[in-house]
């Protein structure tokens, strides 16, 4: 998700696309309806948002789906997401590193979250490659 805080201060999650455009996704159309007043940086986020929005046309003819980011071509398959899961270095996307730091998600999650992002929580295989467990000892 490129803007995260945005989409957590909206009120309207659930809306559909056509309705926020037709409510007018500039900066002061009326799709954006916020639980509080947007800080400065956070009106810079929306006035980015916007921007990229602008130049959208929704084409009444073509239906929408949903893409798998993975393979947007060929859609969701399980062999797909498994050669992905079982990369050696799983790319990260960056979004998820800063929903990690949100102030809403306690301490001990975000550093969890960040052990595990980076591999450096004590399962079996890290205890085993570090030497701290031999093979004996499982």
């Amino acid at each position: 998700m490129q803007f995260p805080r945005l989409f957590e201060l909206s009120e309207n999650k659930g809306m559909i696309v056509k309705k926020m455009a037709d409510g007018g996704w500039g900066v002061g159309g009326g799709a954006w309806v916020w639980r509080r007043r947007l800080l400065a940086w956070e009106e810079e986020s929306l006035s980015e948002c916007s921007s990229l929005l602008c130049d959208i046309v929704l084409q009444v003819s073509t239906p929408d789906r949903w893409r798998w980011v993975l393979d947007p071509i060929g859609g969701y398959c399980v062999k797909g997401t498994y050669q992905y899961l079982t990369l050696p270095t799983p790319p990260v996307e960056i979004g998820l590193y800063d929903a990690a730091w949100l102030k809403q998600v306690p301490l001990k999650v975000s550093v969890f979250v960040w052990r595990l992002l980076h591999n450096r929580l004590p399962t079996k295989d890290n205890l085993l490659r570090r030497g701290a467990v031999h093979h004996d000892d499982t």
